[in-house]
This record gives C-alpha cells, structure tokens and sequence, in this order.
C-alpha cells in the first residue's frame, strides 16, 4: 500500500508571522505599539520617586527615634540633653549630647535682627562656653544611622532658638522632668517635603508628607522657604 505523505497545515500565528516576515511593521502600528508602552510606564509610578520617598520617611523615622532616645536620655540622667543637627558638616550630621547633671539653667537666645557686632560676640560666646558643656552620648553614636544623600534636613525651629535655623547649628533641649522644646524639623529630597512637629509635653510627634508641584516655574529653593515659611508661622501663631 502506498505511503501518504502528511501535508500540515500552517498555524495562524505562523501566518501571522510570516507576513509580518515579509512586510515588516507599519508606522502605524510601530506608533501604536510605542503609545501602549507608555501608558503602561505611566501608569506606575518612577521607582526614582518611590525610592527617594522611602528614603525620607526613613531619615524622618531615625529623627523621631532619636527624639525618644535624647527624651529617655534626660530622665535617666537626670540632666539636660540635645539633639544637636549640624548643618555645617557635610553630610549633615545629628548627635545626642548630654550636660553636667542637675538643673542647668540655658541662655536666653535672642532674635539676631539688627544686633551690633559686640551683640553678636556676646551671643557666639554664650554659645560655645554652652557647648563645652555637653557631651556626646556614645550609645547613641554605635545606632545612629547616616541619612541618604537623597534627603536634606532644611532647617530646624524650636522655642528655644525663636526661628528656622538652617546654617551653623541647631539644637533641641530635653529635660529631666519630661517635658522638652517645642520644635519643627524640616527635610526634602527632590520631589517631597516633610516636616516632624515635636510638642513639649507629649512623647508623640506628628509628621506631614507633601509632593512638590512638578509643573511649579518656580526654583526648588524658593518653593521649599515658602512652604517652611507658611509651617512655621501656623505654628508659632498657636
């Protein structure tokens, strides 16, 4: 009996792609494709953006620990304790520092508006001979975390300084009896501003997230002072 030979039949993606072998892709249908690929890419957010977000609330989380950790500090020691933001060094460094123990009474900080240089001097000098009195808490220097080089600490304004330190060097005072300075603590990174609203009595913070305006013509720096303008005029006004 003579063998039949199987003819098979193409399938349909084989046709398909056959053409496609033959002609090759329209402009069309090239243009079509590329507009599927970037309404699937904006339709998830930048892993850029996403990651520099985690990164904030993670410096704002190591504050805040840092906030109860310089709290605890004081009770335990029964002295006055700070949270010491140097702005001066590059990146910015935090530190928990502790005073001789006892009350420690702290010199009045006036606002600098319109001071003479011998004020000025006078004010340099009650800060340093302040300084020596404080000493790092070497715990906290073995937990301490670096900040990510995607976030900046803007400034810090607290009851005791009387306005948005942002040069230099700022600190936040913590006393034996629990209660501590009022104070606000500004960051950012590219697309994002937060700020962490410590009150004197209470061990909680409160913490604000808010996405910059993209489409904003206005410079980055000019947006974030007005924005830490705005909080810290609320703040002071309550």
């Amino acid at each position: 009996m003579p063998k039949v030979a199987k003819v098979l039949m193409p399938t349909l993606a084989q046709k398909i792609n056959s053409k496609i072998d033959q002609r090759g892709f329209s402009l069309i249908e090239i243009l079509v494709a590329l507009l599927l690929v970037s309404l699937v890419v904006i339709s998830f957010p930048s892993s850029d953006t996403t990651e520099k977000h985690r990164n904030l609330k993670s410096a704002v989380a190591d504050i805040e620990r840092a906030i109860g950790f310089a709290s605890n500090e004081s009770i335990l020691r029964n002295t006055v304790v700070r949270l010491r933001i140097a702005f001066d060094k590059e990146p910015i460094e935090y530190n928990v520092e502790y005073g001789p123990p006892g009350n420690m009474p702290l010199p009045d900080m006036p606002d600098k508006t319109n001071k003479t240089l011998d004020e000025e001097k006078s004010d340099a000098e009650k800060i340093s001979k302040l300084d020596k009195q404080f000493t790092k808490v070497v715990e906290f220097e073995e937990i301490r975390h670096e900040l990510s080089p995607d976030v900046q600490i803007l400034g810090v304004a607290t009851s005791f300084q009387k306005k948005i330190i942002s040069d230099n060097q700022a600190s936040i005072y913590f006393y034996s009896t629990g209660e501590k300075d009022a104070a606000l603590i500004f960051f950012a990174t590219d697309t994002e501003i937060a700020f962490i609203d410590v009150q004197p009595f209470l061990s909680e913070t409160r913490t604000v997230f808010e996405a910059l305006n993209p489409e904003s013509v206005a410079k980055k720096e000019d947006i974030l002072q007005t924005k830490m303008d705005e909080v810290y005029k609320a703040w002071i006004s309550h």
